[in-house]
């Protein structure tokens, strides 16, 4: 209900916005896989890509909406394939969405899904295609990360762990008001440096070293699984193809030094994803708005495909 009347409104105050409209999903109702199927034409794919992927999917084939891609051709025990992305997303999921924004009279053009958005976002404004990068976009309630290689997504999850589920751990365990933990989120965050944490020490600002601590606890859910992502990509394809950087976006990025964290964390160079790096006449966005904006803008660059 708050979603509708939200959207509802900005569209009342903003008569001239374009009413065709591109959305996104993600989260444990989307389902992504790679398979690999023998050589066919992409009509014949269509017809039995249910059956083909329906051992690879944890809902009943009957309750998906189910879309696919090819990334190319690979050869598997001596024999040439298609390598193939599956994407199943649960009915009642994409049929909420279609319905809520009918009823804002606009027209759905085409429905993503969050980590092929952020995939699409660095692409554009990165130049990666020789490497291996990892891109982790932390939301209020859902972090999404995946691992790209080559400008393709290889890896992907979506963790049910966002900025709101740190705060109320900072909150829990040091008691006190939200708008004073964002607050500090923004202006103290976490003290990796050194001589940082001797001055604190010096200038006796226990409280700000007390959050420091109690934040890196809170993170560590979210470490430890971002480790796991990477352990499982490097199962799968080899550390021959070496992690590059790690790409930070989301509302989480108000975390003031998580990139050095992160840095220090995975022992790989960090950066703030900047959605509007390679669009003209952005530089007046602010930093703060330009890293919680990677999936609207990403939809708005694949919008214009569907225009």
């Amino acid at each position: 209900e708050i979603a509708l009347q939200t959207i509802k409104s900005l569209f009342a105050e903003n008569p001239s916005l374009p009413k065709k409209v591109v959305i996104s999903v993600s989260g444990p109702s989307v389902v992504i896989r790679y398979i690999k199927l023998p050589t066919m034409s992409k009509e014949e794919l269509e017809k039995s890509i249910s059956v083909e992927a329906e051992s690879f999917i944890p809902f009943p084939i009957t309750d998906v909406y189910l879309s696919f891609d090819i990334i190319g051709e690979v050869i598997d025990e001596s024999v040439k394939k298609k390598e193939i992305v599956v994407v199943a997303a649960r009915k009642e999921l994409i049929d909420y969405r279609i319905k809520l924004l009918k009823e804002c009279k606009l027209t759905p053009l085409y429905i993503d899904v969050d980590i092929f958005v952020l995939e699409k976002v660095i692409n554009y404004n990165y130049d990666v295609k020789d490497d291996v990068v990892c891109v982790v976009n932390i939301g209020g309630e859902m972090t999404n990360i995946g691992i790209i290689e080559k400008g393709v997504t290889r890896v992907s999850r979506d963790l049910p762990i966002g900025l709101d589920n740190i705060i109320n751990e900072v909150k829990r365990t040091q008691q006190i008001e939200e708008s004073t933990i964002l607050e500090y989120l923004r202006n103290e965050g976490l003290i990796i440096d050194e001589d940082r944490k001797e001055i604190y020490i010096q200038e006796q600002k226990k409280f700000e070293l007390l959050f420091s601590k109690n934040l890196m606890v809170a993170l560590k859910e979210l470490i430890s699984e971002i480790h796991k992502i990477i352990d499982f990509y490097y199962f799968q394809q080899g550390e021959q193809k070496p992690l590059s950087k790690i790409f930070l976006s989301g509302g989480g990025s108000i975390i003031r030094n998580l990139d050095l964290y992160f840095s220090n964390e995975f022992k790989v160079e960090v950066e703030y994803l900047d959605p509007f790096k390679n669009i003209e006449n952005s530089e007046g966005i602010p930093f703060e708005e330009r890293v919680i904006l990677p999936i609207a803008t990403g939809l708005a660059i694949r919008g214009l495909s569907y225009g």
